[in-house]
């Protein structure tokens, strides 16, 4: 049932049977049906969210692309370390920081040794500020992981709690092992805004830190020091603080947390996928497209066109009265650059879809 490549780099499948939005009425509104598959989505990996939220919290593609954007997909990635290596740990924190360090170098997955938090606890739509988003991620960009002696058990989502955690920053092909410290709060206070966390990042890879450097800035004014307890107090009440390292201040070097207290960067990927959702709608209506055009030539008055999820988790477009689906690309493909292309991975990442898809199925 695969058709011919188009010119806008769709795949044609006739009479398919994929998991379609449902929908009362013939207008076409890709932005509900984006919550839509938001909502299924957030189901599909049981992530804390209430639905019963006030309408300025409710929103599924926030609380989804929160997800999204702190999931770390499986990938080979290199591994370097600040100069706070070797780190003088316990032989059982040893073990399980040469265990992540193997998994990233392997493409193995990380995730398990993550906070809870990244499914649980956290959510975007929660009334307490400081539970809606991980905070240290979203000010500074830093992951932390968990080091237990045990790797993670085959039936569970997590692995066990560690009082030992690796401080990291994750890229595509990289990442960088910035500190390990201890989880009791006795041992580190405000462990979570420690502004060494940070100095330790600028000081070891100050190209990349120079990304963030706010040119002509030549210094804070404050009345007092900035305190840890301080940075942590700021960011729950939604509060944005620049770093002043060396003489030189930087913004948040993961984009900082919004007035409602959720990560400014997730917010800016949620209003993205929007934005393409609503040019869809008129790439979808515009008759100089290939969807039109056949709809055009039968005379087809009403078109119900619809966003579809395929059996892989791929989305594309389904149109009811032909019964034709069309399918957006992925990365991967070709045209790496395509509308469809960065509109199927925003929304629904490659790691991401099929267990939406089998959920989805189960679970109509």
């Amino acid at each position: 049932m695969v058709g011919a490549q188009l010119t806008i780099s769709l795949e044609i499948i006739s009479h398919c049977n994929g998991l379609n939005m449902t929908r009362a009425s013939d207008n076409i509104y890709f932005v509900k049906e984006v919550d839509e598959i938001a909502e299924k989505a957030i189901d599909a990996f049981g992530l804390s969210y209430d639905k019963t939220a006030p309408e300025n919290l409710h929103n599924p593609l926030l609380r989804w692309c929160d997800f999204i954007l702190r999931y770390i997909p499986n990938a080979t990635r290199y591994v370097y370390k600040s100069d706070k290596f070797p780190a003088f740990i316990p032989k059982e924190a040893e073990k399980g920081l040469k265990r992540i360090e193997e998994l990233f170098i392997a493409g193995g997955d990380v995730n398990p040794y993550q906070s809870k938090s990244l499914t649980l606890f956290n959510d975007t739509s929660s009334k307490k500020k400081n539970k809606r988003t991980d905070m240290l991620w979203a000010d500074w960009g830093i992951h932390h992981l968990h080091l237990p002696c045990n790797a993670v058990a085959p039936t569970e989502q997590y692995s066990e709690r560690s009082e030992w955690i690796l401080f990291l920053r994750v890229y595509n092909d990289v990442v960088l092992f910035i500190d390990v410290k201890n989880h009791n709060k006795g041992i580190e206070p405000e462990l979570f805004s420690q502004q060494e966390l940070i100095k330790t990042f600028i000081r070891n890879w100050p190209e990349e830190a120079g990304l963030y450097e706010m040119k002509g800035v030549i210094g804070l004014a404050r009345d007092e020091p900035l305190t840890d307890s301080g940075i942590g107090t700021m960011r729950r009440n939604g509060i944005n603080i620049p770093i002043e390292v060396n003489g030189k201040v930087y913004a948040p070097l993961g984009m900082g947390v919004t007035t409602a207290a959720t990560s400014a960067r997730v917010s800016s990927y949620h209003n993205r996928i929007y934005r393409y959702a609503r040019d869809l709608e008129n790439i979808v209506i515009d008759e100089k497209n290939e969807f039109m055009k056949e709809i055009k030539e039968l005379s087809i008055n009403r078109p119900d066109f619809k966003i579809m999820m395929f059996d892989d988790g791929g989305l594309g477009i389904y149109e009811e009265m032909l019964k034709k689906a069309w399918r957006f690309p992925r990365k991967h493909s070709q045209t790496p650059n395509n509308f469809y292309c960065l509109f199927n991975d925003l929304l629904m990442p490659e790691w991401a879809g099929p267990v939406v898809a089998s959920y989805w199925r189960n679970n109509p």
